[in-house]
């Protein structure tokens, strides 16, 4: 997979869409800074972990919605509030939050054995919201066993991935988590590319076994 092209169509994407992005991930962006400031005051190491905790719970929670609205951008298509964003959350709002805490406690789960196997589920479960957007009967659980499925053999390709925004999260760090007004976007942009090329990828491995 070309990191390099996925991340070149992210940055296109957001420079046509930057406005309507930062809206759509401002959420995250505020939990981005709060955990950033968290992270920079050691006086209180048990807050700073109860808050990571929230902190992801919630990032996780608005994922579908927020990933939505990015793939809708990175395929080039109209987006409508109303229609993409109003009516997904009456129409699939509960499935979506059930089924990224359903993820995050998954996640909670392997990493009370080690660190390790919890970061490697979280991989595992990296595709779950775009797979929840793109199949709206998707049940909870296919949705994470789907995800699995997806990133076999991937999970290199988006740690790699991670690695490529750490000076960005260095800079973040020492600046009050100011960069994540483009940071955030950036990355938000940039998984769903992941995303799409992983389905392009499967799509054609499977049309040359036809």
């Amino acid at each position: 997979m070309d990191r390099k092209y996925i991340k070149k169509f992210a940055r296109g994407t957001l420079k046509q869409n930057f406005l309507a992005i930062v809206l759509l991930t401002s959420i995250p962006i505020v939990l981005d800074v709060y955990g950033t400031l968290q992270k920079t005051d050691n006086s209180n190491l048990l807050l700073s972990f109860v808050s990571s905790i929230i902190i992801g719970i919630l990032t996780s929670s608005l994922s579908p919605f927020i990933d939505k609205g990015i793939l809708i951008f990175s395929r080039n298509q109209q987006f409508s509030f109303q229609k993409d964003m109003v009516e997904t959350v009456k129409n699939h709002g509960i499935r979506y939050i059930l089924t990224m805490w359903l993820r995050e406690i998954s996640i909670l789960f392997w990493s009370l054995f080690l660190i390790i196997p919890g970061i490697y589920k979280s991989y595992s479960y990296s595709l779950v919201s775009y797979l929840l957007v793109d199949n709206e009967d998707l049940s909870y659980r296919d949705a994470l066993y789907r995800s699995e499925e997806l990133m076999e053999g991937f999970k290199m390709e988006w740690f790699i991935l991670d690695l490529s925004f750490l000076l960005w999260d260095i800079l973040a760090l020492f600046t009050f988590g100011i960069p994540y007004i483009w940071i955030t976007p950036y990355k938000r942009t940039t998984y769903a590319k992941f995303y799409e090329e992983r389905i392009k990828l499967l799509s054609n491995v499977k049309f040359s076994m036809t």
